[in-house]
């Protein structure tokens, strides 16, 4: 009987010294009170971003590094939300601030916004040596159906650690404000 108890009981220790670190989870930093936001007025400009489409096979919680033809995902680092809907957090906080003027909102209130903002990112990589390169289009799309829609593209890169998640969120994040402050630089008349 103690043969077979000290045989558990090193067992048990072995299996527990196998075990993997906890997952992480990360934002892309877009916070979740915005302090700084100026308060907005019922005559304000209302714009609505809406949620930001990215290529399916990104649109998870994995976070994910190119590999040649592989994409390679973190043992222990998730996102904490779909990669889609922290793009579109951070993009609609970015844009809050650029226009403190505009009230910026993924939430529609009662009533048309002016202008719809739809924007679809076509490549997000980073990759293992750190490249990171994104591409995307955005449109303005005005409520009034007599006003054009208002069409732009971009790319955009940068370089960076990719050998933790940490690395890879920054890289990501650098490459999410540079998409943001284009548009924000690009605003049609609202």
């Amino acid at each position: 009987m103690r043969l077979h108890l000290a045989s558990l009981t090193l067992a048990g220790l072995l299996l527990s010294g196998c075990s993997s670190p906890p997952v992480r989870f990360y934002t892309l930093g877009a916070p979740a009170i915005g302090n700084d936001l100026a308060a907005s007025t019922a005559s304000a400009t209302a714009l609505a971003v809406d949620p930001v489409i990215v290529p399916d096979y990104l649109d998870s919680q994995d976070i994910l590094v190119r590999n040649g033809d592989l994409l390679d995902r973190s043992a222990n680092g998730r996102w904490a939300s779909r990669l889609s809907r922290g793009i579109t957090d951070l993009v609609t906080a970015q844009l809050s601030r650029s226009w403190p003027s505009v009230f910026v909102t993924t939430h529609p209130t009662a009533g048309s916004p002016q202008t719809r903002l739809v924007i679809t990112i076509n490549r997000l990589d980073i990759t293992k040596s750190g490249q990171g390169t994104l591409e995307a289009d955005w449109s303005f799309v005005p409520a009034d159906e007599h006003h054009p829609v208002v069409h732009q593209r971009a790319s955009f890169s940068t370089q960076g650690s990719t050998a933790t998640d940490d690395g890879i969120t920054a890289v990501t994040r650098a490459l999410v404000d540079q998409l943001a402050a284009k548009i924000g630089n690009s605003s049609p008349a609202m």
